[in-house]
């Protein structure tokens, strides 16, 4: 008996090797939200901000203790799992809070997919009034489902900052712009003077047939050249000093001081009581303008005969440059110009101090900076989202 298929006979399916391995069932999304869940709760409970979970209705779903901890503050049934957080919003809006409402409005717009994102600074009220805050609101998608992410942290150190260096940019266009008036004011106060009287001496000269008066007349304009000369170097000198990072910082402040006294005439010395190594680093170039700065006060304004420049480090760690002269001293109740507001903003922006006071006879000017300063990157608020 044959044991071969006629040819017409339907052909088996192939068989394997191996049999092949049942499917596994996909889990309810339940249990997969669960799972989804407890990760995100692990990641945000050790986080400062706080942090919550909502799903597409904005129900919360996770909150980490910093959450719970504003939370507390509110009626036990808000913001808390299981609430729901546009509806908070809803009710703090139809309250009055303007930051309520702009968190609805963006919440809704992410709900209506016209944005993945949102934030905005905001200041507090009531029990967090004089407090900066920032919310944002972030779109998540996980296969097919959609949830969002609500983070609120206190932004108040980084907004001060921020207007700190707004206020050190405007300050830093007022002192260029008084910088030019300075220059304009120096030229016109004394060069501009010294070459109208060397024209007056021109026109005695074309005048007069006399030799001997002649002679005198070139004398005193050789004389009135010479002033011009020396006042237009005081005022290039002091617009543009040598660069500390060609002689360094101690060769800088000599090379400064000597350069003064010589262009003005007053007798300036310098005293450095202090080991100027790495630590210093940060304080060289604001120490070299406050210097300047004050040199610059001292010709224009003292009236001074000697100026005492001189460089300690207190116990304290703190650096101290001390700027004395023996003029006519700050008038009591003066205002303070621009001059010295931007020797304070420098010295501020490095967690230094400006101090101002009067001694017998004249001035002195000292400015602080301590070994570590207390600098932050300001950043941008808006990357904090991203």
């Amino acid at each position: 008996m044959s044991s071969e298929l006629p040819l017409d006979a339907p052909a088996s399916a192939p068989t394997s090797e191996y049999p092949e391995a049942p499917t596994q069932p996909k889990p309810p999304w339940a249990a997969e939200r669960a799972g989804l869940i407890d990760i995100f709760q692990r990641v945000i409970d050790g986080l400062p901000d706080q942090i919550a979970l909502v799903d597409e209705a904005w129900n919360i779903l996770a909150v980490n203790p910093a959450w719970m901890t504003t939370s507390t503050l509110y009626p036990s049934d808000e913001l808390i799992p299981g609430s729901n957080y546009l509806e908070f919003c809803r009710r703090k809006t139809a309250e009055g809070y303007s930051a309520a409402a702009e968190a609805m409005e963006g919440a809704e717009r992410i709900s209506r997919r016209e944005q993945d994102a949102f934030s905005f600074v905001y200041q507090g009220v009531d029990r967090w009034e004089g407090i900066s805050f920032q919310t944002c609101i972030r779109r998540l998608a996980v296969e097919d489902r959609i949830f969002a992410t609500v983070t609120r942290r206190n932004v108040s150190e980084l907004v001060e900052l921020r207007q700190s260096r707004e206020t050190f940019s405007d300050l830093l266009v007022e002192c260029q712009a008084d910088e030019r008036r300075r220059v304009a004011s120096d030229v016109h106060d004394s060069t501009m003077q010294i070459l109208v009287a060397v024209g007056l001496s021109l026109g005695r000269l074309r005048g007069q047939s006399q030799p001997d008066a002649r002679d005198t007349i070139m004398n005193e304009v050789e004389d009135l050249l010479s002033d011009a000369q020396k006042e237009l170097r005081s005022i290039a000198f002091l617009a543009h000093p040598p660069l500390i990072r060609e002689i360094g910082f101690s060769g800088a402040l000599h090379v400064l001081i000597e350069g003064f006294g010589r262009r003005t005439g007053l007798n300036v010395s310098l005293r450095i009581d202090a080991q100027l190594d790495d630590r210093w680093r940060h304080a060289e170039v604001v120490l070299y303008r406050v210097v300047q700065e004050a040199l610059a006060n001292v010709h224009r304004h003292a009236n001074a005969r000697e100026v005492t420049v001189r460089l300690v480090v207190s116990p304290r760690d703190m650096l101290h440059a001390l700027i004395m002269d023996d003029g006519v001293g700050i008038a009591s109740g003066a205002r303070s110009g621009v001059g010295l507001e931007s020797m304070r903003a420098r010295l501020r922006e490095h967690g230094g101090r400006l101090s101002i006071g009067r001694r017998p006879p004249g001035t002195i000017i000292i400015a602080s900076l301590p070994a570590q300063p207390h600098l932050r990157t300001t950043g941008d608020l808006q990357s904090l989202c991203q």
